[in-house]
């Protein structure tokens, strides 16, 4: 089995070739949604063990993912990283639905990396 599952929701071609690149060959497992309902659906069967919200897909839709996974018993343990624009990083959200922020342009490399981290710290505990 894989050693994280990850579900990317709303990220653009870029994000998905650099995160497949840093983190495919790491044993995660990375699947994609487009939107809310597809990550609704990603969610059920995949059980990820982190999942990145990108706001570009619309700033409500994301938050609306980042608050539906929240109250979902089965996810509450799941890593939630946000995706913002300087635009959604000026507006004021509940930052406490996610474990992280990247604000874009952003590192691919250090991203994997707070992945790896977060996932890693979230395997241990359990």
């Amino acid at each position: 089995e894989a050693m994280g599952k990850l579900l990317l929701v709303g990220a653009d071609t870029q994000v998905r070739a650099s995160l497949d690149d840093l983190m495919a060959t790491e044993d995660f497992k990375i699947e994609y949604a487009v939107s809310g309902f597809e990550a609704g659906i990603q969610a059920e069967s995949l059980h990820p063990d982190c999942v990145i919200v990108d706001f570009a897909m619309g700033r409500n839709e994301a938050l609306m993912i980042a608050q539906n996974l929240r109250r979902n018993k089965d996810y509450t343990d799941s890593v939630l990283i946000a995706l913002l624009s300087d635009e959604d990083n000026a507006s004021g959200f509940d930052r406490t639905l996610f474990n992280e922020t990247f604000r874009k342009p952003f590192d691919a490399a250090l991203l994997a990396e707070r992945i790896r981290t977060l996932v890693g710290r979230k395997k241990q505990i359990a």
